[in-house]
C-alpha cells in the first residue's frame, strides 16, 4: 500500500523527496499508534533524517491535505496523525503518558444509534469516541499511591 501511495502522489505530479518517502513509509510501518509532529521528527532523526520542524509541519499538511494522514483530536490538546482509515476505529488515551493507541470495535452500533437521537437537521459526517484510562505502563505508578 505505501508504494500505492507514493505511486499516487508521482502520478499526480508532486515530487518524491527523500523526507517524504520516510514521513510516508514512517506513518505505515506504525499504523496502530497515532504520530505528533515532534515523535515524527524523533523518528527521522533515529534514520539519520535531519528533517526540521517546519519541513515536517510542512510535510504533515501535504499529507493531509492529499488524504493519505487524518489529523485526530485524542481529547488532550496534542495534535497526532495517522494514516487515513476507510474503516471503524476509535482511540484509548493513557491518562497519565498520554500515548495514544487506535482499537477496532467490530460491530459498532454508534451510526445505528443516531436514528434515535434528535440531530435537530444536522447532518452528521463522522464521531469520535475515545476512551481514557491508565495504560500498562502506568498503572503500577497510580497503584503505589
Amino acid at each position: 500500500m505505501r508504494q500505492e501511495t507514493l505511486a499516487a502522489l508521482k502520478d499526480k505530479g508532486f515530487r518524491l523527496t527523500k523526507i517524504r518517502k520516510f514521513i510516508v513509509e514512517i506513518f505505515y510501518s506504525s499504523e496502530a499508534v497515532p504520530i505528533s509532529a515532534p515523535e515524527l521528527r524523533t523518528r527521522l532523526l533515529a534514520q539519520n533524517v535531519k528533517a526540521n520542524k517546519t519541513t515536517v509541519y510542512r510535510e504533515l499538511d501535504f499529507l493531509s491535505d492529499q488524504g493519505i494522514i487524518v489529523e485526530i483530536n485524542a481529547g488532550d490538546g496534542k495534535k497526532r496523525y495517522e494514516l487515513q482509515r476507510h474503516g471503524h476505529h476509535h482511540h484509548i488515551l493513557c491518562l497519565r503518558c498520554s500515548a495514544v493507541e487506535c482499537v477496532t470495535i467490530e460491530n459498532c452500533a454508534l451510526e445505528d444509534q443516531l436514528n434515535s437521537v434528535d440531530l435537530k437537521n444536522f447532518k452528521v459526517t463522522g464521531h469520535a469516541l475515545n476512551f481514557f484510562g491508565l495504560c500498562e505502563g502506568c498503572r503500577p505508578y497510580t497503584e503505589c499511591r
